[in-house]
C-alpha cells in the first residue's frame, strides 16, 4: 500500500524584488503529463523600521508574517509563504527571486532571540549571543529564501503536499553593522501533478486501538460513535503485533494505523490505553520507545533540550508520509533513534511534522478507569450545546508568565486572546477571569480555591497560561515574583460534575503522561521525571480526566518543556495553544482535529528550528480524538 513518488527539488537563487500580494496560477496540458504553476508577487510597502530595545536594535517590517527565532542568534522579520499541491505531485521546482536590494548601516547590534523553557525563563533572563553569528562578517541568513516540502492533511481535510517558501527580506552583516534588505520577492512553483490521484472511499472514521482485554468496555462507545455517524471500529494490540511488521512495537502500530488510513481512510486514531501501573512503571525500553509498561506503546523524539532528553509523542503516529509520499519513519538515518535533532553521538534524522490523521490518547492505567472515562465521554456527547448552558463559558487562568505584553501581563494576554477566537463560533460565550490582576479589585484569582471555583460551576473550556510540572500549575503575581496555582491534590475541590470542559494547559511537563509515583519519589532532582521526590501518580493534564466527580472531558499539554521566547507570548507552545483556539473559532469541530490543525497551522506559518520541532511533537492531547465539542444534539 506504500506510495512511492519521485520528487526532484530545484531552488534557483535570482537577484531581484517585493510588495503587496499577488497570486497567479496556470496549467499546461501535455498529455498525459499536466504541468501546474503558482506564483506569488510581494512588494513590502515601506523599508525595515529599527527601535532600541534593551541595549539593542529591534527590526520591524511590515508585510513580514512572522521573525525567525533561533536561540542565541538575531531576530530578523521574514515572510513565509505556503502552497499546497496535489499529492502525488513530481518535478517540484521552487524558483525565487528578491528585488531592490537596499543597505542600511547600524549603530547596535541586532537583538538576538531569547528562546528558553517557560520555567527557567524571567524577565531578568540575560540575552545571550551566538558567536557564531555574531563574531561573524556573513550575512544571516545566509541566503534570500530556503523551502521545505511536507504531507499531510490541510484545513479541509483533504492529503496535499505542502511547498513552504521562505523569504528573508533582511539580512545581517554583525561584525559589519550593515543590514541589506529586499524591497520584494517573486514566488514562483511548478509541478507535475500525478495522473491518478489518491481516492479512496470512507469505511471508517475513528480506529481505537486498545489490548483485546479493553474491547468490552470500549464496545459501549463504539456503538455509541456508529449511531452518530463516526463510523468506528476497534483494533487489538494483539492482532497489530502479529499482523505488523516494525523496527520496534510503536512502528508496528504506526504500520497498522498507515494501512488503516489507505484502506478504509480513516480520520481518527485512539490509543487507549497508558502505562500498566500507577505505583512503579519502567516507562522506557529503549532511547526511543516504550512497550512492556504500557497498554499501548509510545515513542520518544530525541530533540534535547535542558534535562529533556526526549520527550513523548503521539503525533508520531499520525505523521504517516514524508514529502516524497513514502512512510515516514521519523529514523531517517536508520540508526534506531527516532526524530533525532542535535542528539548528541547521533545524526539527525529528517522527519514530516505535517499529520495525516488525528491522534489522542486515553491514558487508562487500567479497566477501571478506562470504564469511568468511556461512561464521561458518553454522557458528555450525549446531549448538545443547547442542552448545556454552562457550554457557554470560557475560564482563562493566568498572570504574568514572563512580564507585560501590549499593557497586561503575558498569561492574562493568552487568555483574552483564546477567548476572543473561541467566541468566533459561541456568540454567546462568556468569559470569567480568573487573573492575578483581580487580586486587588475582589475577582477570582488563580489560587486553588479560586480556581476551584470556576471550575466547579461548569465551562465549555478553560485556559491556563503560566508555569507547570506533572503534579502543578502556576504562575506569577502581576505585580511581584510569587507563584500561585493548583496542584492535583487540590484536585478534590473541584466538584464540576457532568459539567465538564475541554482544558488547555501552558507550562512544563502537565502533560507528561508516562509519570508513576516509585521513579517520580526517586527523582529527588527533578531531572528524569520532574517529580522532585514527590509520589506523583497522575500527570496534571490526565489526572483532570480521570477524576471521578467532575473534572475535564479532554485536555493538551506539555510531555515535555513548554518554550517561550520572552518578549511575544504568541510564539512557540504559546503559539500553538492559541492556535488550539483559533482553530475552534474557525470551523474545528473535533478535539484531535483543532489540535493537529493547529499544528499544521504553525508549520506552515513558521520557519522550524528545533525549538519549534521540540514544541510541536511534546504538545500532547489527551481524551477521545473524535469528541465532538459540546456534544451532540439529542
Amino acid at each position: 500500500m506504500k506510495k512511492i513518488l519521485t520528487i526532484v527539488l530545484v531552488g534557483i537563487l535570482i537577484v531581484s524584488g517585493l510588495g503587496t500580494v499577488a497570486f497567479a496560477t496556470s496549467t499546461t496540458h501535455q498529455t498525459p503529463i499536466i504541468t501546474s504553476t503558482q506564483s506569488t508577487a510581494v512588494l513590502f510597502s515601506a523599508p525595515p523600521t529599527i527601535d532600541d530595545k534593551d541595549g539593542f536594535i529591534q527590526i520591524e517590517l511590515s508585510g513580514a508574517t512572522t521573525k525567525l527565532l533561533e536561540a542565541n542568534k538575531p531576530v530578523v522579520p521574514i515572510y513565509v509563504k505556503t502552497y499546497e499541491i496535489p499529492f502525488g505531485s513530481t518535478n517540484i521546482q521552487v524558483i525565487c527571486s528578491q528585488k531592490d536590494i537596499n543597505t542600511m548601516v547600524l549603530s547596535k547590534e541586532v537583538i538576538p532571540a531569547v528562546v528558553a523553557p517557560l520555567s527557567k525563563m524571567t524577565e531578568t533572563t540575560q540575552y545571550t549571543k551566538d558567536p557564531s553569528v555574531y563574531d561573524s562578517t556573513q550575512w544571516y541568513p545566509e541566503n534570500w529564501y530556503s523551502y521545505d516540502l511536507g504531507a499531510g492533511r490541510n484545513q479541509n481535510d483533504k492529503q496535499v503536499t505542502f511547498v513552504k517558501v521562505i523569504c528573508y527580506p533582511v539580512r545581517y552583516s554583525p561584525v559589519n553593522q550593515l543590514v541589506d534588505y529586499a524591497t520584494g520577492f517573486d514566488i514562483t512553483v511548478t509541478y507535475t501533478t500525478p495522473t491518478t490521484p489518491r481516492t479512496v472511499d470512507t469505511t471508517y472514521d475513528l480506529v481505537i486501538i486498545a489490548p483485546a482485554s479493553f474491547e468490552s468496555i470500549l464496545q459501549p462507545l463504539i456503538d455509541f460513535k456508529n449511531s452518530k455517524g463516526m463510523a468506528t471500529t476497534f483494533k487489538s494490540m494483539e492482532d497489530i503485533l502479529a499482523e505488523y511488521q516494525g523496527t520496534d512495537q510503536p512502528e508496528q502500530v504506526k504500520k497498522f494505523i498507515l494501512d488503516a488510513y489507505e484502506t478504509w481512510n480513516i480520520t481518527y486514531v485512539m490509543l487507549a490505553g497508558g502505562l500498566k501501573s500507577h505505583v512503579y512503571a519502567k516507562d522506557k525500553d529503549t532511547i526511543s520507545a516504550g512497550w512492556k509498561a504500557w497498554w499501548v506503546p509510545v515513542r520518544y523524539v530525541s530533540i534535547p533540550q535542558d534535562e529533556d532528553e526526549g520527550c513523548l509523542c503521539d503525533l508520531y503516529y499520525g505523521c504517516l508520509y514524508n514529502a516524497t509520499g513514502e512512510f515516514d519513519s521519523w529514523d531517517s538515518n536508520g540508526d534506531g533513534i527516532f526524530a533525532a535533532w542535535n542528539m548528541w553521538g547521533y545524526g539527525n534524522d529528517v522527519f514530516d511534522l505535517y499529520p495525516e490523521v488525528y491522534v489522542s490518547r486515553l491514558a487508562v492505567v487500567n479497566k477501571m478507569e478506562l470504564k469511568h472515562v468511556v461512561k464521561k465521554i458518553l454522557t458528555y456527547e450525549g446531549t448538545g450545546p443547547s442542552e448545556k448552558p454552562w457550554y457557554n463559558t470560557f475560564v482563562g487562568v493566568g498572570g504574568r508568565t514572563f512580564a507585560y505584553y501590549q499593557g497586561q501581563p503575558d498569561g492574562e494576554y493568552l487568555c483574552q486572546l483564546a477567548y476572543n477566537y473561541t467566541k468566533l463560533t459561541i456568540p454567546e460565550l462568556t468569559l470569567t477571569k480568573v487573573f492575578t490582576t483581580n487580586r486587588d479589585i475582589g475577582g477570582l484569582v488563580p489560587n486553588k480555591k479560586d480556581i476551584s471555583k470556576a471550575f466547579s460551576a461548569g465551562a465549555g473550556f478553560i485556559n491556563f497560561e503560566g508555569h507547570g510540572s506533572p503534579s502543578r500549575w502556576d504562575t506569577n503575581w502581576f505585580d511581584i515574583d510569587e507563584r500561585t496555582g493548583i496542584t492535583i491534590v487540590n484536585f478534590w475541590r473541584i466538584q464540576n460534575k457532568d459539567m465538564q470542559p475541554v482544558v488547555v494547559v501552558g507550562g512544563c511537563h502537565n502533560a507528561m503522561y508516562n509519570i508513576s509515583m516509585i521513579p517520580a519519589m526517586l527523582d529527588k532532582n527533578g531531572t528524569t521525571h520532574f517529580g522532585y521526590g514527590y509520589p506523583i501518580f497522575n500527570c496534571f493534564c490526565w489526572d483532570m480526566i480521570v477524576k471521578p466527580l467532575g473534572g475535564a472531558i479532554g485536555s493538551t499539554g506539555c510531555t515535555g518543556y513548554g518554550f517561550g521566547s520572552g518578549s511575544d507570548p504568541v510564539t512557540l507552545s504559546g503559539e500553538l495553544e492559541m492556535n488550539f483556539f483559533y482553530e475552534i473559532g474557525n470551523g474545528s469541530t473535533n478535539l484531535a482535529q483543532a489540535h493537529s490543525r493547529a499544528i499544521q497551522k504553525y508549520i506552515t506559518e513558521e520557519s522550524i528550528g528545533r525549538s519549534d520541532a521540540f514544541c510541536i511533537t511534546n504538545w500532547a492531547v489527551l481524551g477521545d480524538p473524535s469528541l465532538r465539542f459540546g456534544g451532540y444534539p439529542s
